[in-house]
This record gives C-alpha cells, structure tokens and sequence, in this order.
C-alpha cells in the first residue's frame, strides 16, 4: 500500500468518512484500512486519524470553495437540529429549568436549515422548509411529553401528524428538485423518526446507555441526509460549484 500522501487529518465536528473520502480524493474504505481501531461509525471531534490522500484518485479531483462551504453549513444545521433536539428531551425528561431557553433556540433551526436552500430556490421554497421543519419540532415536543406523562391516545395522534409532516416535507423536497426522489427523501425523513423515537424512549426509561447508542444512530442518519441534500444541489446547479 502506498503510503507517500498519508496525513494526519482532526476530526472536526460534522466529519464523516464520506465527505473525508471525497474531500481528499480516497475511498472510506482505504480510510478504514489505514486506522484500524476506527469506528465508523463514531467519529469523536479532536480525535486523529491517517489518510492516505488521493491514493485512489486516478485524476486530479478537487472540491471548490462553493462546495466545501455547502458541506460545511448543511452538516452543521443538520448536526444543530438533533443536538438541541436532544438537548429538549433530557430538559423535559430531567425536568430542567433550562426548558424554554432550550425549546427556543431549537426554534432557530428551521430557519438556518431554510436558509441554506434559500440561496438556490428562492424565499417561497425556503419559507415552506422552514414552517415544516417547524411543525416537526413542535410535534415532536408535544409527542415528548405525551409520552412522558403516558398519555398513550394523546402519542398515537401526534405520532401521526408526526409522519404526516414527514409525507409533506418528502413532497415539498421532492417538488424543488429531480435529484430529490420523494420516496427516498420520505424513507430518510421515517428512518430519523424511528431512531429518534427509540432516543426518546431509551431516555425516558433511564437507559441511559441505550439512549446514547440511539443518539449515535440518529448522528449518524442525520449526517448522510445531509450529504444527500448537497449532492441534490450540485447535481442540480454544477455551474455554482
């Protein structure tokens, strides 16, 4: 194995071995190859792995700035939208003083994940991702305390608006862009429902560690929802990247 352009590379916050692979012209596999205590799968910040840049490339492939910086800003509004999610749960479950202060900066996030669609499809599609996004952080909090307080037909009705939501957003995602096929984008959105359900449920119960390995499986999903997104886009607008 050729060794010649291996760095060591810090895992920042939003890496995954994907976008890693692409940025430096490798495969996830060789990246796996040269770390071999690496899990995937959990990729904690600060830790230092080697890659073996370009040493798959068989041409010179590069990223642009245009690129990079849409990586960058979906991974952290996606990574911000499960981690004030969780911050929400463990306040309404732990009963925490924080609870307002909490919900109300989740609330910023449907408009951070809008805006990064607002450069390319305009106000109108941007506002509808935001006012869905919202209903799924609100429903997904009411659904929360329904279940804590065990109020089970109260959970089952949410939970259906809760997959509703989902069906529309797959619908409006799919409408902007022919890279987006909805019942993809549908399957997506219902995988971070269920992971997300089995962190709310692991939390309530006090299995702590189960409620962190689910929370590692919704990273991880988040993390490639977000990298489906920003291919949807440089496949659909190339002359911008």
């Amino acid at each position: 194995m050729d060794h010649s352009n291996l760095i060591l590379y810090t895992i920042k916050p939003g890496d995954t071995l994907y976008n890693l692979a692409i940025m430096y012209g490798t495969t996830v596999q060789d990246i796996i190859n040269n770390n071999l205590a690496l899990d995937p799968y959990n990729l904690p910040i600060g830790q230092q792995i080697y890659i073996n840049a370009s040493s798959h490339n068989p041409y010179d492939y590069w990223l642009s700035i245009n690129q990079l910086n849409l990586i960058e800003n979906m991974n952290l509004a996606w990574i911000e939208h499960i981690l004030w999610t969780r911050m929400l749960l463990i306040s309404i479950a732990e009963d925490l003083n924080d609870l307002d202060a909490t919900q109300n900066r989740l609330l910023k996030n449907p408009k951070d994940i809008a805006d990064i669609f607002r450069k390319y499809y305009g106000n109108n599609i941007a506002n509808t991702i935001q006012k869905l996004l919202t209903e799924h952080l609100v429903i997904g909090k009411d659904l929360i305390v329904a279940l804590k307080n065990k109020n089970e037909k109260l959970a089952q009705e949410l939970n259906k608006k809760w997959y509703k939501n989902a069906d529309d957003m797959a619908k409006a995602f799919s409408s902007i862009n022919p890279f987006y096929p909805k019942e993809q984008v549908r399957n997506m959105l219902y995988e971070h429902l269920r992971l997300t359900t089995q962190e709310v449920s692991a939390r309530l119960k006090g299995d702590y560690s189960a409620d962190i390995r689910a929370y590692d499986m919704v990273q991880k999903e988040i993390l490639d929802m977000s990298q489906f997104f920003v291919d949807g886009i440089v496949q659909q607008f190339p002359n911008n990247f």
